[in-house]
């Protein structure tokens, strides 16, 4: 038996990652475009589970904790689904 990814989902994630390198270059291109007279900056910086927010104002702050969320529930859940299949393996 294999273990890893399937080479479906290898290219699934592959073809994901280019999408949002490429909506990036896009979201990038277009703050360039129509620049504004105030500018708002922040940071989420994901070291496993543990999150570090960089913000100056609480607007920011605010919608990086919005955005952090549903990642911290999605990382929890993606660990507990490899614990269960990982036990369920050994047995």
């Amino acid at each position: 038996m294999s273990r890893g990814p399937s080479p479906a989902s290898r290219a699934l994630l592959s073809m994901l990652g280019i999408l949002f390198i490429f909506i990036g270059i896009v979201l990038m291109i277009l703050g360039f475009l129509a620049p504004t007279g105030k500018v708002q900056a922040g940071g989420l910086i994901l070291i496993g589970p543990i999150p570090l927010i960089l913000g100056g104002e609480l607007s920011t702050i605010q919608l990086l904790i919005i955005i952090l969320l549903p990642i911290i529930i999605f990382i929890l859940m993606l660990l507990l689904m490899l614990r269960k299949t990982s036990m369920e393996e050994e047995s």
